[in-house]
């Protein structure tokens, strides 16, 4: 593909707008190159590309812009016409297939904004809206496998979105009634998830839960020295690195002292190496967050209780190896937060080695 004929989505991995443009990418069989954008330091490419509006999704093709999720989709169905229609051939089908999904980008939308940042009252008025939003909506699909009859098409990858937020409602606003009261919708939200242009675009359930979570610490605590980045690149690495600690870390740092010989020394090799790796990333920083004590230390500091434990196992000096880390350790434990709640160094060792004892380890 060269430069004039590549396609590339400019978009944000949460977005339910951005996923319909995904959609319909995958859906068409188009190549493109994804590009997510960071909403809070939004790129040059954006800037250009949206000048009015500055937002997501955009997608550039031939060098040329189009902008907002349902053009975006009408002109990949007009540009790649040739593969899986999404828009009826007939006008009227056509035209209330565009004011279906008017009605979902605006009142589909608008009613989850509330039920996902409204407080009680104003969260069981978007519940309310939502259900006869969804009512409104199954009566127009009736017996029918997608909205534009056998075939998947434009209202259905409007909507599909917006389906996969509904499965989190149920975990934080009690929202179960939409099975009770549209189970046809529901059936049709789940065969829509099972085609692989649905699967491959959204983000999971697990993962826009999580996001609600991170929305609603930051409501709740936001004057509390923020533990997690604004920015959402720098949270989405936090969350990475935070991962990493939790597996890596805690993996190698239990072999050294649960085993001996080769494996020992295999697992102080790991351990030394993700430690640098974790140095590479603190570089210069006073914290993994800059001038912030944050996620990553949070996650990463109680470790420091544990390290005199695994010198004396494996027989080896971490400063030696990582004194970037060891520095960024020290600053830490001055913080009252880290000092009043880190074990002590020689009760962590006289309960590893009633571990030892407990496990039957030499």
């Amino acid at each position: 593909m060269t430069q004039e004929e590549e396609v590339v989505l400019l978009d944000y991995w949460a977005s339910p707008f951005g996923t319909m443009a995904r959609i319909a990418l995958v859906e068409k069989g188009v190549n493109f190159i994804h590009k997510f954008e960071d909403l809070s330091n939004k790129s040059p490419l954006l800037l250009e590309m949206n000048p009015v509006h500055h937002k997501i999704p955009v997608l550039v093709h031939k060098g040329k812009s189009i902008c907002e999720s349902n053009i975006i989709i009408q002109y990949i169905d007009e540009i790649w016409k040739n593969n899986s229609p999404l828009l009826p051939y007939e006008p009227y089908q056509r035209a209330k297939a565009r004011f279906l999904v008017d009605f979902i980008n605006k009142k589909v939308h608008g009613s989850s904004v509330k039920v996902w940042m409204g407080q009680i009252e104003e969260q069981e008025n978007g519940k309310k809206e939502l259900v006869e939003c969804s009512k409104f909506l199954e009566e127009e699909l009736g017996d029918k496998l997608y909205f534009g009859g056998d075939v998947f098409g434009f209202v259905d990858i409007a909507l599909v979105p917006f389906y996969n937020w509904f499965i989190v409602f149920k975990t934080f606003a009690n929202f179960n009634t939409i099975e009770i009261q549209c189970p046809k919708l529901v059936m049709w939200g789940e065969r829509c998830l099972n085609r692989d242009s649905v699967s491959k675009s959204l983000p999971t359930s697990n993962q826009v839960y999580q996001a609600y979570l991170d929305f609603k610490k930051d409501e709740v605590w936001k004057d509390k020295s923020p533990l997690m980045p604004f920015n959402p690149y720098k949270r989405a690495q936090a969350r990475f690195w935070a991962d990493f600690i939790d597996k890596k870390v805690y993996d190698s740092g239990k072999r050294i002292w649960a085993t001996k010989g080769e494996d020992q020394e295999a697992a102080k090799k790991e351990f030394i190496e993700y430690l640098k790796l974790l140095e590479g990333e603190l570089g210069d920083k006073t914290y993994f967050n800059g001038e912030n004590f944050g996620f990553v230390d949070l996650a990463l500091i109680p470790f420091y209780s544990w390290f005199p434990t695994f010198e004396k196992f494996g027989n080896f000096n971490i400063e030696k190896e990582c004194p970037k880390f060891v520095a960024w350790a020290n600053k830490c434990i001055y913080k009252d937060s880290v000092s009043k709640s880190l074990a002590e160094s020689n009760k962590v060792y006289e309960y590893v080695l009633k571990m030892k004892q407990h496990l039957g380890l030499p």
